[in-house]
């Protein structure tokens, strides 16, 4: 029995050793031994290379601002285990989660034994799943990777939504954007409604026709609802969202050219959750909208010099970064910090930051996956000690320029630890 959360960190910490096993079949006997929390919640299943974090905070905004409960289930990158565990915002207490672990604790010794020993993520998956018993309304579930194989695909949702689809994890998804799309498609379910972003064509084809197969009903950006009359600045973004007579003018405040699209895949999800008899107010809708922020995105951490972090962490995201930058901050020099995980395209997408960058210093961070100098191909500026790095860029810079910070999120968190000292 664990006594405390520095045990609980511990013991879920050594297995980390465990990396990421594909199957569902050590969840599927973690669910079956606590009753199938799963088939109690009323879920939105959310999957994307991009976009899912900032779809999933606007749908939580709106929820909450109408009084539901609200719990979110949130992708790795984040300072503790319970931030990706929330109810309405907040994080799952140290008390409730130890008293939860500790339930599971004679399932896991058993599974160990057997050599069918679980996961960090899938003992937290099922820990979020207890929690929301008759605690929320609704519960918003992010995909951690794929989606026929994570370990979020138990759930039984009321609407799935693939907000985007690109390379990254291609180790366990594949390397062509049809085998991506096949995994993402996985959390498409028999007659359950489901929304799409605007996919790749390779990637379209392979979602549509798995939607046919389970007769779900579809969502198409472009298609069934639109994007109109658009305006961004460095405050707020606004459009117009259409689908079929209804239109709404949004604003937002969440940065990035990229957030319309995530906040019309959100929009969407509000029109259907109405349709399915959700009541939902006006009001609630345009204050979820706007208020709406999320950590590590566009995220504005100190103010002299301007210091952005953005957790840009495939080559998807960071062209979305670069265009979002150019449009926002036009005639600033921009200073840029960056490291990865060793495992992405890193070189691909430092050579495509590097084309904006007055300055661009590599470095590394505290994580088994960090990227190191022998995985640079060029002679980039490497410092490899992080906050050595931040305060050479730092004294760079001149008055009225850009730091940003960029890349893995897991860097981004540390780097904001940093500034803060």
């Amino acid at each position: 029995m664990l006594l405390s959360f520095h045990e609980v960190n511990e013991y879920l910490e050594s297995r980390r050793t465990l990396g990421i096993k594909p199957g569902l079949e050590r969840l599927d006997y973690l669910l079956a031994k606590t009753d199938h929390p799963e088939r109690k919640i009323k879920t939105i299943h959310l999957a994307g290379t991009n976009g899912k974090g900032s779809t999933l905070t606007f749908i939580q905004e709106v929820l909450i601002a109408n009084g539901y409960r609200v719990g979110s289930f949130v992708s790795p990158g984040f300072p503790t285990v319970r931030d990706h565990i929330l109810w309405n915002h907040k994080p799952i207490s140290e008390k409730v989660f130890l008293e939860l672990l500790n339930q599971l604790v004679p399932t896991i010794e058993e599974m160990d034994q057997k050599d069918m020993a679980p996961t960090e993520y899938e003992i937290l998956m099922v820990i979020c799943l207890l929690f929301f018993i008759n605690r929320v309304d609704i519960a918003l579930i992010e995909t951690g990777m794929g989606g026929k194989e994570d370990i979020t695909n138990r759930v039984i949702p009321i609407l799935t939504i693939i907000t985007s689809i690109s390379f990254d994890h291609t180790a366990f998804l594949g390397n062509t954007l049809a085998s991506i799309a096949s995994h993402k498609a996985g959390i498409i379910k028999k007659n359950t409604p489901v929304i799409l972003g605007r996919l790749p064509e390779e990637a379209h084809q392979v979602v549509i026709d798995k939607a046919k197969q389970e007769r779900a009903p579809m969502y198409i950006l472009g298609a069934d609802f639109n994007i109109h009359d658009s305006h961004s600045d460095w405050e707020h973004q606004s459009f117009l969202f259409q689908y079929k007579q209804i239109k709404w003018l949004i604003e937002i405040t969440m940065q990035g050219i990229h957030q319309m699209e995530n906040a019309a895949n959100a929009m969407m999800a509000i029109e259907c959750l109405k349709e399915q008899g959700w009541t939902i107010n006006e009001e609630s809708v345009r204050n979820g909208m706007k208020h709406a922020r999320i950590s590590n995105r566009m995220e504005v951490v100190a103010k002299n010099p301007i210091t952005i972090v953005d957790g840009a962490h495939n080559m998807a995201s960071i062209k979305a970064l670069r265009r979002t930058i150019e449009v926002l901050y036009p005639n600033k020099k921009v200073y840029l910090l960056f490291s990865a995980f060793r495992d992405k395209e890193v070189n691909e997408m430092l050579k495509y930051l590097d084309e904006m960058a007055t300055r661009l210093v590599v470095t590394s961070f505290e994580h088994s996956r960090a990227l190191k100098s022998k995985d640079l191909y060029a002679e980039w500026d490497y410092i490899p000690n992080a906050k050595k790095a931040y305060e050479v860029v730092k004294n760079t810079i001149q008055k009225g320029d850009l730091l940003l910070i960029t890349g893995s999120l897991h860097f981004v968190e540390q780097m904001k630890r940093i500034i803060k000292q």
